[in-house]
């Protein structure tokens, strides 16, 4: 195990002061060399130390990673919002007890066999703590999809309330006069089991179920089948997320019983969701529920501070900067010495990465137009629910939210001559970065002197846009973009970068070693910085991409008509 860093709080505290005062009033130019590796490494050490006790919600590691960042925030310069440098809220656990639960799934009487969190698993996240579901009827949907720009409508006004649905998974893989609809490969957010769920509570359905192929889901079965199993997180908000009275996933031979009893096979339902003309369809069983949670409350919270902006007009926009401080803490459990999860990568990187950039705008001699707002996000490991949280009770009017930038696992491990920014090929944000990046010359591997190639998401099928805090902005229509590391190095590594990250990704080994080298994340923030200065000062504020399934809500936000 890693020996704790033996950090001496209050010297640092005074050299960072010192060294913010001697920043005061910087040019531009001058503010980029704030961003530094060695004062985002310092960061780093105190917050993956093993006396942060793996940072997860509700615990003392919590609460000294998030007093620490709050004294940086202040320490930095940044004003308070609403008074404080937190922003405290409640999440909701619940876990199934499995013993006094039981579910029965049946057509004509005869029932369908399965194995519970192996073929089937089945919970509720009603946040009650008894839900009983009496003869209710499994409705075939489809994809479940209404997306208005594309005028496509699954459920074309069927009255699905007190049904359980039976989704889908992916977006419907559809091409229409040559042309692909919701951009073929790249999963956009309807193909998102999160989506399914959501549409199942805002439509007023007792239940949904998601089929599980691995292609349709893009990870195996393993994944999704202890869901019933494990405690569940969600806000303490009424109408948040999805709290629907049953969930459940099948596997893929389990819904091929079910597509068999309808007269087809399985895909045979994949083909029938594909079309446009698709209604849903009764499969003619019913199910019989009674699951009983067990509910708790724990009390966690975010930390903000934010750079009021200079423009008496456009200081009321806030572009904000995001990084999540929670980790998955201790497992008692573990074999060996060493049971503390450091998440020194996963996101202790993360969070410093902000504090600097948040160091380098506070040292700028002229503030940006757009105030700047720097959230570490609480509970991001329990399904985003930090960032959730604050864009469903934003500090001020959620329209005056105008960009998102999510820093989730940057680089550590030196400087590429790409980077890589999920979502920029989603709104006017990656349009700013491609910009900025022309303006930084490397040099490749061969010698020559290049712009920074900006890459998107590398695995476009896999949903990974949805799967960090920017979602929980682009929801509500607010542009985003999530910056991940590139892959093309400058000096060639002498280990598999992937290889690293499988095995350190959620294990204990997660700690500051010998293979970072923290010069690429330096450089990479300094990118995020001039993109975000450059969107704070432009006449107009960032936007979705024509087609994006995120576009109409944006214009909804701002009160656009077409």
């Amino acid at each position: 195990m890693r020996k704790t860093f033996k950090i001496f709080f209050s010297l640092i505290t005074i050299t960072l002061i010192f060294s913010s005062c001697n920043n005061a009033g910087l040019t531009p130019q001058k503010a980029l060399q704030v961003i530094n590796k060695d004062t985002m490494l310092n960061d780093v050490n105190v917050l993956s130390a093993d006396s942060m006790l793996g940072r997860a919600p509700g615990t003392i590691g919590e609460v000294r990673a998030s007093e620490y960042i709050a004294k940086r925030f202040k320490d930095i310069g940044l004003e308070k919002v609403k008074d404080s440098y937190f922003q405290t809220f409640n999440m909701i656990g619940a876990k199934k007890n499995s013993d006094k639960s039981s579910l029965i799934i049946k057509r004509n009487n005869k029932i369908l066999k399965y194995k519970s969190d192996e073929t089937l698993t089945y919970w509720s996240s009603s946040q009650k703590k008894v839900v009983d579901i009496k003869n209710a009827p499994i409705i075939f949907v489809g994809y479940g999809v209404q997306a208005p720009e594309y005028n496509w409508d699954d459920f074309k006004g069927y009255n699905v309330k007190g049904k359980i649905l039976l989704f889908l998974n992916n977006d419907p893989p559809v091409t229409e006069n040559g042309k692909e609809l919701f951009k073929g490969k790249t999963r956009t957010y309807y193909g998102r089991w999160t989506y399914k769920f959501e549409q199942a509570m805002k439509l007023g359905a007792a239940g949904a179920i998601m089929i599980h192929t691995t292609p349709s889901a893009s990870y195996p079965w393993s994944v999704v089948q202890n869901n019933g199993a494990e405690e569940e997180f969600a806000i303490d908000k009424p109408g948040s997320g999805y709290q629907v009275d049953f969930l459940s996933w099948i596997d893929k031979a389990t819904a091929n019983k079910i597509a068999k009893s309808m007269g087809t096979n399985l895909d045979g339902l994949f083909k029938m969701g594909a079309k446009r003309n698709f209604r849903p369809k009764d499969t003619g069983y019913r199910i019989t529920a009674h699951i009983e949670s067990n509910i708790r409350k724990v009390e966690t919270k975010n930390i903000w501070g934010i750079l009021p902006g200079s423009d008496p007009e456009l200081k009321k926009q806030v572009i904000v900067f995001t990084a999540h401080y929670d980790h998955i803490g201790t497992n008692p459990n573990l074999k060996g010495n060493d049971k503390i999860f450091n998440g020194a990568w996963d996101n202790a990187i993360g969070v410093a990465s902000i504090i600097n950039i948040a160091e380098a705008f506070s040292s700028l001699k002229n503030r940006p137009k757009r105030s700047i707002l720097f959230l570490a996000c609480a509970a991001e490991e329990s399904g985003t629910l930090g960032s959730e949280w604050f864009v469903n009770s934003p500090p001020f009017k959620r329209s005056r939210l105008v960009a998102n930038i999510n820093i989730d696992m940057p680089q550590i491990f030196g400087i590429t001559s790409d980077i890589s920014a999920i979502g920029v090929n989603m709104n006017s944000i990656g349009t700013t970065l491609r910009e900025v990046a022309k303006e930084y010359k490397i040099k490749n591997s061969n010698g020559d002197s290049v712009s920074i190639n900006v890459v998107g998401d590398t695995n476009p099928n896999a949903g990974s846009f949805y799967r960090s805090d920017q979602v929980s902005f682009a929801k509500f229509g607010i542009p985003a973009i999530a910056v991940h590391p590139g892959k093309d190095f400058i000096k060639k590594l002498n280990f598999d970068t992937k290889k690293y990250r499988d095995d350190h990704y959620h294990q204990v080994i997660d700690e500051v070693n010998d293979k970072w080298n923290l010069s690429g994340t330096e450089r990479d923030m300094r990118v995020m910085f001039d993109v975000a200065l450059k969107i704070a000062n432009a006449k107009q504020m960032p936007r979705w991409f024509k087609g994006n399934e995120f576009e109409s809500i944006w214009e909804k936000l701002h009160g656009i008509t077409k």
